[in-house]
């Protein structure tokens, strides 16, 4: 059986080995990206920060007691120059082989449910172009593409 439930500073060392079976792939759409970032000190400060930031949320998603995915964000506050309240997902994954379970749309529905509940209007997540898995995904769930992101080079 499936539940989840919010992050502790407990789950740091279990949710940074997490995010390496879920997000390994990364490097196939981004060459600039540092292997195994969470497993750095700034990945790790990175994620402690998300789990104890009390503007947003972290969840994670256990399955029989072991975890198989996460999802995390907070306020977008760059955003000042549109109407709406945003909020962003900042990650959220399930370990490959529970993929296409079910499970990823638990972990949207429990973080746009938080988020609604926080008075947020709007929910904003980034996703590689290539990651094209993901972008059915999330036009699945309701998502559409509202901007591009360019890099060059210099």
């Amino acid at each position: 059986m499936a539940n989840i439930r919010p992050a502790t500073v407990n789950d740091l060392a279990s949710v940074i080995a997490l995010n390496q079976k879920i997000f390994f792939i990364n490097s196939d759409f981004d060459e600039d990206i540092i292997p195994d970032f969470a497993q750095t000190p700034e990945g790790e400060k990175y994620f402690k920060e998300a789990i104890e930031d009390k503007r947003g949320c972290f969840f994670i998603l256990e399955e029989n007691g072991e975890m198989i995915g996460y999802t995390n964000g907070s306020p977008v506050v760059y955003m000042t120059y549109r109407k709406s309240k945003y909020f962003e997902i900042t990650n959220v994954g399930v370990i490959p082989e529970k993929q296409g379970q079910g499970f990823g749309k638990m972990l949207m529905e429990a973080i746009t449910s938080w988020a609604k509940e926080k008075g947020f209007q709007k929910i904003y997540l980034n996703c590689y172009a290539k990651n094209t898995k993901a972008l059915d995904f999330y036009k699945k769930n309701g998502y559409s593409i509202m901007n591009v992101g360019l890099e060059k080079e210099i």
